[in-house]
């Protein structure tokens, strides 16, 4: 009979991480190796000084140079949040990049948010494109992931917007994708327990086979080898994060995108 093996509570001595994550490890310090990923993987890479400016201003000279001749030069996400809503002005502003704005609803849309949309995008004198979701389809996967007991109940939203991000961005031949996530606000991994792979369309297709009641006929369904392989080695499609080149506050972005265009 195998037995349970009833672990102590550690909480790191760095962070607040602790043994609610049950696949979490200490080093000899009392560390956590979320810690430790970032420590040794993740901050070496990340430069927000000169050389993160200098890397930014290459990347943006071949984005210009492949969109030439184009109404626009690269994709940008927007969801309407700080994060992205400020990407979009600063790479306008200083880098002078002519994106299309790329914006997908998929049916929780708050007024608040498709208003800073819409402030972004005019006072820039830019073009959104806007995909909006089958809301009887997306809703009833929602119902069905909180009826699985997965902890990852979002993921009906964020699986919608970059399959359809991608999707748009291959029918188009666009190479260059800018999004607003960062390190700055979000670089610390989440257990898998707690937050599992988005892409996974077999466990979204399985969760909504057992507790959906009809067919996604209409909802963008994208898979692992499709985003991971796929776009970025065959159709040679990037991904790119803009503000892990450069220091990002996001008390003063607020503070800009108020003074700039009465983002609420």
């Amino acid at each position: 009979m195998n037995s349970i093996v009833i672990r102590d509570y550690q909480i790191c001595k760095n962070c607040v991480m602790d043994t609610t994550d049950s696949k979490i490890t200490f080093d000899e310090k009392g560390v956590c190796d979320h810690c430790n990923t970032f420590y040794k993987e993740i901050l070496p890479k990340w430069h927000t000084d000169e050389r993160g400016d200098k890397a930014l201003i290459e990347i943006v000279k071949k984005i210009r140079k492949e969109g030439e001749g184009k109404d626009f030069d690269c994709l940008m996400g927007m969801s309407g949040g700080i994060d992205s809503s400020y990407l979009l002005y600063i790479i306008v502003k200083k880098y002078g990049l002519r994106p299309l704005v790329f914006h997908v609803d998929a049916g929780w849309n708050s007024q608040i948010a498709v208003n800073n949309i819409e402030r972004l995008v005019d006072g820039l004198g830019l073009d959104l494109y806007t995909e909006v979701i089958n809301w009887e389809e997306i809703k009833d996967l929602q119902l069905a992931f909180f009826k699985s007991g997965v902890s990852h109940v979002d993921t009906p939203q964020d699986h919608s917007f970059f399959a359809t991000m991608y999707k748009f961005a291959s029918k188009h031949n666009i190479k260059h994708i800018l999004t607003g996530g960062n390190y700055s606000t979000e670089c610390v991994r989440n257990p898998l327990e707690w937050m599992y792979y988005q892409s996974d369309s077999i466990q979204l297709k399985d969760i909504y086979k057992k507790h959906g009641t009809g067919k996604l006929k209409d909802y963008p369904v994208s898979n692992i080898l499709w985003y991971k392989v796929y776009l970025p080695y065959v159709k040679k499609i990037k991904l790119i994060r803009p503000l892990d080149f450069f220091p990002y506050n996001k008390d003063e972005a607020i503070k800009t995108l108020v003074d700039q265009f009465g983002y609420q």
